[in-house]
């Protein structure tokens, strides 16, 4: 199974070596096919690519407050349109039997029997901010 990204320029020359069409004729495609997505998305309209799937706009509802994970800083979050897509039967059942394989050898029952990755922004090392991330938490649940 092959690890990592998949470029626009890895897809441009995996469709040139399938069917030796010019490079740049390719390029053009491809960019005029993400503009007409883009285009139709902006106008609100359901794009539906049989067999793949379905690209539609969603509102997501706003909020008077929200907190910045970060900074911690407040702020508001208006109402606004995200994409969403749902996968297509046969995209679906074509990465079905993929379970338990991921790029960087991991398996689901090694991540199931890891422990929770935290993110640390502060300074210290690992295993205490780990105690006191450990010991928030146990605060916040007496509450």
């Amino acid at each position: 199974m092959a690890a990592g990204k998949y470029t626009k320029a890895e897809i441009v020359d995996s469709i040139y070596d399938k069917t030796g069409i010019n490079r740049n004729e390719i390029r053009n495609v491809i960019d005029l096919f993400i503009n007409e997505v883009k285009e139709a998305l902006a106008q609100r309209r359901v794009i539906e690519l049989r067999k793949f799937g379905t690209f539609e706009i969603k509102v997501r509802k706003g909020r008077k407050e929200a907190r910045n994970p970060k900074t911690g800083e407040l702020f508001t979050v208006h109402s606004h349109g995200i994409v969403s897509f749902r996968p297509g039967q046969e995209l679906k059942q074509e990465v079905w039997n993929l379970a338990g394989e991921y790029p960087d050898g991991a398996s689901t029952a090694s991540l199931a029997a890891a422990e929770p990755v935290l993110d640390y922004v502060s300074s210290g090392s690992a295993p205490e901010r780990q105690e006191r991330d450990h010991s928030d938490k146990a605060k916040n649940a007496r509450r």
